[in-house]
């Protein structure tokens, strides 16, 4: 009988770990970065081209690799950061397993360039798809140079599932940042491909890290935070409550220098925020947690970034108490001096509204968009040209064209919407612009009752008892008026007299740079300012009275929050629920019975009544015979 087991060959063997280790670009920069800080580099540059396929090169001051261990450091399992499994009780090193070089090899050429101080001469060992290296004597500094090139190019299906190149790059920029934030003694710079995007000084000052990170606004409001017991220690800086994100992206979190993503810390920060800060919002936090090696374990994972806790309970509280106490006690106020756009009120007479000349070229389909360079407006200390969005024409997409085209669903499916409860009667529907229901459709017959909980209305038909959610329902109403408008609007701007300045993070800024023609066309007007820095001159006229900056910064994180690319459509449509959900009446806004009746009449006038944008029922209905029933009396 032939055998059906076999042992695979050394070569398949490192191209299935190098799936497991090389998920994508910004995974190499991290085993590199994680080799340099281990030998003791003070100082680490790192190139990039494009999307690191074509180039990644790691340069490090470091310890260096002599030349009879260069060889070894290619095989999988040799590495020198332990010699038995007891050593992973007393690590102190971010690798161990002696899978990342290898790995990387078996899918690109590499080139690896080291000397060590007490070496005359380099040596420079080359390897192509993890075959067998050639040696080289060179001259080079003390240290190591990785370089990577043509990545998975044997390994095609790997390519296929790559994002853009700003996508790509804001990958590796975050991880980068991620590593300056864990080791601030260090020096990091990032060039792409000879532009340097991120550079730190290296002094181990956080704040100061923070601020190349995540930009000197952020950086200036953190609080500080050092707490100590027993054998943990948690430091660095967390937000106040009135810096808070949608999405946990600025959350950074270092065990014993070594950057891990961890559900049990995240739930213990919001813990420690509860009460303080709204539900679904989240913290800015930069933490390194100082842990005994013996009370966690990084050998879940081979990216080494999962980490096991043996006392979870126990350090959730100790992180939860730390936070709180520390926020209580820096007595944090919000300040009165809120942010104001001074822009024009829509009907002024003299409103300066940019509206796309109709003769200018439509939206061009291979996703660029034309970019003026002048010299800058702003303060001298810039050298950067400023980069100004010029805006385009464009033809009424498909979606603002269909959307309003769904067909009425089911009264058993139900939906939801809110603005403050006073606006309700802001907005008048024009009746012959909509297209009303059929005079026998239950919502042109029933009548408040009464309000539940500040949240839910009951309403009767006479027959029918409804339950009617007030915030989905005000939702579906802003959605369909929002919609309306900017078809009528043709997605023209509006210019704030006051530019509003936006700083981002590198990642936030990719984004950003990805779907400027996206969002040019919806109607911010953007000017580059500085280094990721923006001024935002104007937005879509449909932003109302909201902050803009901060809902652009919010859309910006609901963007990176995708897996897949956004296309304009679907950025319109999130763009319109992010607004539509904005200005609706919330829960727990009390109403009055006129206020109820005159949500019912808009609702009852709306494409479809029955559910919110997102798909949530708006209402339940219960029939005089399913409440007899409850009773037992049928």
């Amino acid at each position: 009988m032939t055998p059906l087991i076999h042992i695979l060959d050394a070569h398949s063997a490192n191209q299935i770990s190098a799936g497991e280790v090389v998920e994508r670009p910004a995974s190499v920069v991290k085993e590199l970065v994680e080799n340099s800080l281990d030998a003791g580099a003070k100082r680490i540059d790192i190139t990039i081209e494009g999307n690191g396929v074509p180039l990644i090169q790691v340069r490090d001051d470091g310890s260096g690799i002599g030349i009879a261990d260069l060889p070894l450091a290619v095989i999988r399992h040799a590495t020198s950061k332990i010699s038995q499994i007891e050593d992973l009780d007393h690590l102190k090193t971010l690798g161990f397993r002696g899978e990342a070089l290898p790995s990387i090899a078996s899918v690109s050429y590499l080139e690896i360039s080291s000397r060590p101080a007490n070496e005359a001469a380099g040596i420079s060992y080359t390897l192509d798809g993890g075959e067998q290296g050639e040696f080289k004597e060179i001259g080079c500094p003390v240290g190591t140079s990785v370089t990577v090139r043509n990545l998975f190019f044997n390994t095609p299906a790997r390519l296929k599932f790559l994002k853009s190149t700003p996508t790509e790059f804001g990958l590796i920029s975050d991880t980068v940042g991620r590593m300056a934030l864990a080791h601030p003694d260090v020096a990091f710079s990032l060039a792409h491909p000879h532009q340097v995007v991120l550079q730190t000084s290296g002094r181990g000052d956080l704040r100061e890290a923070i601020a190349a990170v995540l930009g000197h606004a952020i950086a200036r409001q953190l609080i500080p935070i050092n707490v100590l017991h027993e054998n943990w220690r948690l430091e660095g800086f967390i937000s106040p409550p009135n810096l808070v994100r949608s999405s946990k992206q600025a959350q950074f979190f270092m065990l014993n220098g070594r950057i891990i993503r961890s559900p049990l810390l995240s739930r213990a920060i919001a813990d420690g925020y509860h009460t303080l800060i709204p539900a679904k919002l989240h913290p800015i936090v930069v933490l390194h947690l100082t842990v005994p090696p013996t009370e966690y374990d990084v050998n879940v994972h081979p990216t080494k970034m999962d980490v096991r806790f043996k006392e979870e309970h126990a350090l959730t509280l100790f992180i939860r108490e730390a936070v709180h106490n520390t926020l209580i006690n820096s007595k944090p106020l919000p300040s009165i001096l809120t942010k104001v756009t001074l822009s024009p009120p829509p009907k002024a007479p003299n409103t300066s509204i940019s509206v796309p000349n109709s003769e200018t070229p439509s939206r061009p389909t291979n996703k660029t968009t034309e970019l003026i360079i002048q010299e800058s407006e702003a303060p001298k200390t810039y050298s950067q040209p400023q980069i100004n969005f010029k805006p385009e024409t464009t033809k009424q997409p498909k979606l603002l064209e269909s959307i309003l085209e769904h067909q009425l669903k089911p009264l058993d499916s139900i939906a939801t919407i809110k603005p403050k409860a006073e606006e309700i009667l802001e907005h008048p529907e024009n009746s012959q612009d909509l297209d009303p229901l059929q005079a026998d459709q239950p919502l042109n017959h029933i009548w408040p009752l009464t309000q539940l909980f500040n949240t839910y209305i009951l309403a009767t038909d006479g027959n029918v008892l409804f339950m009617i959610d007030q915030h989905a329902a005000h939702e579906r109403i802003n959605y369909e008026r929002i919609l309306r408008e900017f078809r009528q609007a043709e997605l023209a701007s509006q210019t704030l007299l006051i530019p509003l300045a936006m700083e981002f993070t590198l990642q936030e800024e990719q984004a950003l740079l990805e779907n400027l023609w996206i969002l040019n066309e919806m109607g911010f007007i953007l000017e580059q300012f500085g280094s990721r820095t923006y001024l935002l001159r104007g937005v879509p006229i449909q932003t109302g009275s909201n902050q803009p900056d901060d809902l652009l910064r919010e859309f910006i994180d609901e963007v990176l929050l995708k897996n897949s690319p956004p296309t304009f459509d679907k950025m319109l449509e999130e763009w319109v629920y992010m607004l539509a959900c904005k200005e609706s009446i919330k829960a727990q806004d009390p109403l009055n019975l006129p206020e109820m009746e005159q949500l019912i009449a808009k609702l009852s006038h709306t494409q479809n009544p029955y559910t919110c944008p997102h798909g949530r029922p708006t209402m339940v209905t219960m029939t005089r015979t399913e409440l007899e029933k409850r009773f037992y009396r049928t």
